[in-house]
């Protein structure tokens, strides 16, 4: 059963490898570089529209890579749903082949008399087949009386009754604590490579002083989530628009939520498969999920299956090519993320008229900072303020605000006289009301600069044509126009979806090279902005998954890294091949060494029986010459 799974999966694993083979081909590597060149290269010339065009032609391209290779994980992940599927049924089949054999040789067995050989081999082949698909074990009790098993237990075939492995889609189950008075189930929309454990650590209702909260857990409660600070995270559940209903929490690739917003208890747990898992049916007390599962540290759920094609298949699928999209989606995240975050506050040659947002917030009344605004870079967030500055549209003179300040004002906003943003308290809504109000025009009074809305839960900048200017962003330590996508380079928060904002296409003057310089200045020929994103390529950033945060590497090296795990992974999948082969090949022969014919010995016990033959035949001929002689004698 190591043999088959190990086989099989060194194969799997040499067409993922491939896909990450940065030697022989441009790949995304040599892709990175060269968007990154592009930069330094516009910072030398930023007025240059060639430089621009080209740019924008080099970042397409890095998306594409990063897009098409995470497309290319994923349909090996499909393969192996195929390939799981196929495995299942041939395990059923093979499960009642076994228990008609058994039927079998009952009926053709007689104690003493005959035993039916054949049907004994024939079955003792099935098991070694369904033991190359999946770890079992067997318990022989004589005849018919034949059991095959799960090596966790749970038994497929008990003489002539059957037990079968079926294919599940995503489900979630709870597994409250004892006297738990919750009535509801977790929901979640989404799917993951990895399992989730959602436990609940603050009982009560929605609504109370104290929120209820929950953590989550990848690996089945060995570990739970942290932060990039380390910090356990920790979410609340939360009714705030008070439709009755809870809030849903990004949580990694899901949006989770609960039925009921009453009586959660402290301890309560809830387990969601978010994707395609392996249960063993059993139709009084239902199916039990034996999904091969590998927890974060490597280590194997020993209480699941370990062995056979079909955990070859669900390894590559769940963890293997999971890590592997993680990590991609880390890359393409902490790219967008530092890219963006550089270009929100830069300027290009052409000043803005309006900035559309590429990122949407679910919604628009919860703190940009939390988690239910599912908001993707909502913990990139900061405590601080931002300055926007406005120019007349005929002179491109600068306009000064009839405050005197170029910052954002949330003193009027819940807290009072808190001026800077906060994350923690601060709305959708409330950015928008605070643009709304804090550039008011000096030479037209009751009206402002900037008019903001909220389309579609993003938030839309557009200068007011009553003042005939136009604006550029200055200086933000809050990040929030970046976590908005607001003047950003890129669109999207993951490999799958990253992409240059449509808006730079359609005017390659808006690719922010430059930016607002101390005297409140946008200079056309300032490459300060390209010049900060081009050093990107050799700048250590922080680079975070689920379960590992890397603050010492730039973007170059973490995806190196990478490449080198996937080359590691394989070569442990070839070693463990060759090793379980290796040690198969030397068992079956010593059982063929007491159960095989030996040609030699055959051969040669035939020559000395040949000979025996040859000896009788003659004493038997020289016998008879003799008794003839005598008759003749007597004649």
């Amino acid at each position: 059963t190591n043999s088959a799974r190990w086989d099989e999966q060194e194969n799997i694993m040499g067409t993922l490898e491939s896909l990450f083979n940065e030697s022989n081909r441009a790949g995304i590597s040599s892709s990175m570089n060269a968007f990154f060149t592009a930069w330094q290269k516009l910072a030398q010339r930023p007025g240059d529209t060639a430089s621009r065009e080209d740019l924008l032609s080099y970042a397409d391209n890095l998306c594409d890579m990063l897009s098409n290779t995470a497309t290319s994980v994923k349909a090996l992940q499909s393969q192996m749903d195929v390939s799981i599927g196929q495995g299942v049924d041939r395990v059923n089949e093979l499960a009642k082949s076994i228990a008609s054999i058994n039927n079998q040789i009952n009926a053709n067995t007689i104690d003493g008399v005959s035993n039916p050989n054949a049907l004994l081999d024939q079955r003792d082949q099935m098991v070694r087949e369904l033991a190359k698909l999946v770890d079992v074990e067997t318990v022989d009790n004589g005849k018919g009386n034949f059991t095959v098993q799960l090596t966790t237990g749970q038994p497929l075939v008990q003489g002539q009754s059957v037990n079968e492995l079926k294919v599940m889609g995503p489900r979630a189950e709870s597994n409250l604590t004892a006297g738990s008075a919750y009535t509801g189930n977790v929901e979640f929309q989404g799917s993951d490579s990895h399992e989730y454990t959602v436990e609940i650590l603050n009982g009560g209702n929605v609504g109370d002083p104290v929120a209820p909260s929950f953590r989550v857990s990848l690996d089945g409660g060995k570990t739970w989530l942290r932060d990039e600070n380390g910090k356990e995270l920790h979410y609340d559940i939360t009714d705030v628009d008070g439709d009755g209903k809870v809030d849903p929490v990004q949580v990694k690739d899901l949006k989770i939520s609960f039925s009921e917003t009453d009586n959660f208890t402290a301890g309560d747990k809830f387990d969601i498969m978010p994707k395609d898992g392996l249960y063993w049916i059993e139709p009084t007390r239902g199916p039990q999920n034996v999904t091969p599962q590998t927890y974060l540290d490597g280590s194997e759920n020993k209480n699941r299956a370990t062995g056979g094609k079909l955990t070859a298949y669900y390894t590559v699928r769940d963890d293997n090519c999971g890590r592997y999209l993680d990590e991609l989606d880390a890359v393409a995240s902490s790219l967008i993320w530092e890219v963006n975050r550089l270009h929100s506050q830069g300027t290009g040659t052409e000043l803005l008229t309006y900035a559309q947002g590429t990122q949407q917030v679910l919604s628009a009344q919860q703190p940009l900072g939390s988690a239910q605004t599912t908001l993707p870079y909502a913990d990139k967030l900061q405590s601080g303020n931002l300055n926007i500055y406005f120019y007349d549209q005929t002179t491109g003179d600068l306009r000064a605000t009839a405050s005197g300040t170029n910052s954002l004002d949330f003193s009027s906003i819940t807290p009072p006289g808190t001026v800077n943003f906060d994350p923690s308290v601060h709305t959708l809504q409330d950015v928008c009301n605070v643009i709304n109000s804090s550039f008011p025009d000096s030479s037209a009074p009751g009206v402002n600069m900037l008019k903001a809305s909220i389309q579609d839960g993003k938030l839309l900048i557009e200068s007011n044509p009553a003042s005939n200017v136009k604006f550029a962003m200055g200086v933000d330590s809050t990040g929030l126009m970046a976590a908005l996508g607001i003047n950003s380079f890129f669109t999207g928060d993951n490999a799958s979806n990253m992409a240059v904002n449509s808006q730079l296409h359609t005017n390659v003057n808006l690719i922010a090279a430059g930016a607002v310089n101390g005297q409140s200045q946008a200079n056309k020929g300032d490459g300060s902005t390209a010049t900060a994103i081009g050093a990107l390529a050799t700048k250590d950033v922080t680079i975070s998954t689920t379960w590992k945060t890397v603050s010492n590497q730039s973007l170059g090296e973490y995806y190196a890294t990478l490449v080198t795990t996937v080359g590691a992974d394989r070569r442990l999948s070839k070693t463990n091949s060759e090793y379980h082969t290796s040690l198969t090949t030397d068992l079956e022969d010593r059982v063929t060494s007491v159960t095989g014919v030996n040609l030699d010995e055959e051969m040669s016990n035939l020559i000395k029986y040949q000979h025996s033959y040859t000896a009788a035949a003659k004493l038997i001929t020289t016998a008879d010459q003799m008794l003839q002689t005598l008759l003749g004698l007597k004649q």
